[in-house]
């Protein structure tokens, strides 16, 4: 024989933002909350990584022009808050200079007594091998000297092991990772990415 239940609880079933299933157990979003929520997110990604088509773009102190790719990125903000915890990676977004339409990501990573520099950028020319480097400062304000030099990108990726430098000291110093458009042209830039945490 089975043991006869209590009285069951009534669960609320009005407009707010949990509507109860019928069973009464298991709350599921309200159906006209959901497309709202969506909207939502989608307006903060695309304001948070300067999606969409607006095409503004930031002169630098090389001369050269930050403009937009054609790939939504990663919310800077989440990047942020990751490198700020990490001690073992940064992850970065790329971003086109020069209307090269270049953008993609970059991460460095702890490996053994060094670290790891990975650059992929998106649209890169087909059979173009450009140079990459870290450098101080920021993509508007670099410092032209390379700090240090990575693995050219060919492909849309460079791989980098760098020995005697860590994540903790990329993280208290100011740098970028920028991305040339040729040997031959190393005054113009394509990609480039604040190391920033």
């Amino acid at each position: 024989m089975m043991a006869e239940r209590g009285p069951r609880c009534k669960q609320p079933r009005g407009p707010g933002l949990f509507a109860w299933t019928q069973s009464g157990q298991y709350p599921s979003m309200n159906k006209r909350i959901l497309p709202a929520l969506a909207a939502a997110g989608l307006c903060a990604a695309l304001a948070a990584c300067g999606g969409g088509s607006s095409s503004s773009s930031t002169q630098t102190n090389t001369g050269n022009t930050e403009t937009n790719g054609s790939h939504m990125k990663q919310i800077n903000p989440l990047h942020k808050a990751h490198n700020e915890m990490s001690g073992k990676k940064l992850d970065i977004n790329m971003g086109a200079m020069n209307g090269s339409k270049q953008d993609g990501s970059a991460s460095v990573e702890a490996k053994g007594a060094g670290v790891v520099v990975t650059v992929k950028v998106f649209n890169e020319p087909k059979g173009a091998s450009e140079p990459s480097h870290i450098h101080k400062g920021t993509c508007k304000k670099l410092d032209p000297a390379p700090f240090k030099p990575l693995n050219n990108v060919v492909n849309g990726l460079s791989v980098t092991t760098i020995a005697g430098l860590t994540v903790d000291d990329i993280k208290k110093g100011t740098y970028a990772i920028n991305v040339h458009k040729s040997a031959a042209d190393l005054k113009t830039y394509v990609s480039c990415g604040d190391l920033k945490t």
